[in-house]
């Protein structure tokens, strides 16, 4: 049985959640990182509000994905986008040095 230990909702605004994917259409961003589920669920939610989710995965496709860990690397293949980097172990730390040494090669 899972057990929430908390919830992520969406902010009232989300203007700079668009605003992200504005840049990601325009090849702005070199990497996007998850760091848990709740974050690719939020993304996507907006995306699909504004009618943009098949863009937002096109644009995720052509950048370094990064994810903290399986739990939101499942959310981001449930989602239809391929994981670059995933730290290990599921750590903000590995994570770092993963994403580093990706965007150094």
């Amino acid at each position: 049985m899972d057990v929430p230990l908390y919830r992520w909702s969406l902010p009232n605004d989300v203007t700079p959640i668009l605003r992200l994917l504005d840049a990601l259409e325009r090849g702005g961003v070199d990497a996007v990182v998850f760091t848990s589920a709740s974050q690719v669920r939020n993304l996507l939610a907006v995306a699909e509000r504004a009618g943009r989710a098949d863009r937002l995965r096109a644009d995720l496709a052509r950048t370094l994905v990064a994810s903290v860990g399986p739990v939101s690397s499942a959310a981001l293949r449930d989602m239809g986008v391929a994981v670059g980097v995933e730290a290990s172990p599921p750590k903000l730390g590995p994570l770092l040095e993963a994403l580093d040494a990706a965007m150094r090669s």
